[in-house]
Order: C-alpha cells, then sequence, then structure tokens
C-alpha cells in the first residue's frame, strides 16, 4: 500500500469513530424517546 493509500485509510480511521459515537448516541436518544412516548412515561401534559 501505498504512502498516500495509508494516510487516506487512517483519515477515514479517524472520521469513523467519532460518527460512530455519536450516530450510536442519536439512534439510542430516539429509540428512547419512542419507547416512552409509547409507554406515557414521558412529561405528563398540564
Amino acid at each position: 500500500m501505498s504512502a498516500l493509500e495509508s494516510m487516506i485509510w487512517t483519515i477515514l480511521g479517524y472520521l469513523t469513530m467519532p460518527a460512530v459515537f455519536i450516530v450510536g448516541f442519536v439512534v439510542t436518544a430516539v429509540v428512547l424517546c419512542f419507547v416512552l412516548d409509547v409507554t406515557g412515561k414521558g412529561a405528563e401534559e398540564p
């Protein structure tokens, strides 16, 4: 593998790590909000 290819894969690797954490956080938040909404355990309406 050339130096350019190695650099590209390294950059992609470092960009992927935070993206995985951010996407995982967003998916978890959306699923949790949906479950709370379905079960009625969210904020009560006045």
